[in-house]
């Protein structure tokens, strides 16, 4: 976007008023009224076409427009987990989901319809005091011992994520408000993102039925008491946040957002996402799920089913 005559941030806020609905004349007024100058209506239906690959919900907008209005189109709430999260879902999305009618390649789809549920349903089941203590591992600090790496496989490309983040990351000075940055606009503006920081969580049954299922161990069991083996062991649990979750090409895709993606490699963490995944979605199996690592240089695909041992096997020693 170099050389453009208007800022970055004026454009991208442009497609994003436009995808959550508002007419090329209410996002002109919007705008111009913000800002202290005219955008056209035409100004901003040129940039849309600029940016095609980076706004693919223009094909799903008209509908998503009948079912909410634009202020409604997108739900934010603020989750207090030791620091403050923005979990967000698009309803539009969620409801095409439900139809369907997400994806034009497989229409009638709706297999992915209790993620749906799900993802409206967190506010409410969410164990939200389970992440302000810290006396128990987040995803992201797990070791990858339980997993069977010498499988794995690694795809590395470029894709409309990592188009996007090359748009939004430069255009941000503050490091901490690019993460956000991008996970609002491609939840308003791509077709895929269905929901953004998604709280997720084990507890003991399911990490119980996780390690039994696969053979594995996730988290070594901790004594109440090291000088008393009776005592039992204290309850694990996990939690984490998933930066993106995309439904696309009949697969869940987990992203999660990496500045430093060469070296910062989250197969463990991702892996957990997925698993935790299986457990809270009624009916979803790690067949469905890939995980990907990106920035605005590369993203990185994986299978987690690859690197766990088949169910009721055992992890090669």
């Amino acid at each position: 976007m170099r050389g453009k005559t208007y800022p970055v941030g004026e454009i991208l806020e442009a497609l994003t008023a436009y995808n959550r609905g508002y007419s090329l004349e209410e996002v002109s007024r919007r705008l111009s009224s913000r800002y202290g100058h005219d955008i056209s209506p035409s100004t901003i239906s040129r940039w849309l076409s600029t940016h095609a690959g980076i706004t693919t919900y223009r094909r799903l907008r008209a509908r998503g427009l009948g079912l909410f209005a634009p202020p409604q189109i997108i739900r934010i709430i603020k989750l207090y987990h030791a620091q403050v999260y923005e979990f967000g879902y698009h309803r539009g999305k969620l409801a095409f989901l439900r139809q369907g009618t997400l994806d034009d390649r497989r229409a009638g789809d709706t297999r992915f319809a209790p993620l749906a549920d799900f993802l409206e349903r967190v506010p409410r089941i969410c164990p939200h005091e389970l992440f302000k203590r810290d006396d128990g591992p987040r995803a992201s600090a797990l070791s990858h011992d339980f997993l069977i790496l010498d499988r794995l496989v690694v795809t590395e490309k470029t894709n409309t994520a990592t188009d996007a983040a090359a748009v939004i990351i430069p255009s941000v000075g503050s490091n901490r408000d690019r993460h956000p940055k991008l996970q609002r606009y491609m939840l308003a503006n791509d077709s895929v993102t269905i929901a953004v920081e998604i709280p997720i969580w084990l507890g003991e049954d399911d990490i119980v039925a996780l390690e039994e299922k696969y053979g594995i161990t996730i988290v070594p069991k901790q004594p109440f008491d090291p000088t008393d083996p009776g005592s039992g062991h204290k309850p694990r649990f996990i939690t984490g946040h998933i930066d993106f979750l995309q439904v696309r090409n009949g697969a869940i895709h987990i992203l999660d957002y990496k500045p430093d993606a060469r070296t910062n490699k989250p197969f463990a963490q991702l892996t957990i996402y997925a698993l935790a995944l299986t457990r809270l979605v009624p009916g979803l199996k790690l067949f469905d799920i890939k995980c990907a690592w990106f920035n605005e240089n590369c993203y990185n695909e994986f299978f987690p089913r690859l690197l766990l041992p088949r169910p009721g096997c055992s992890l090669p020693s």
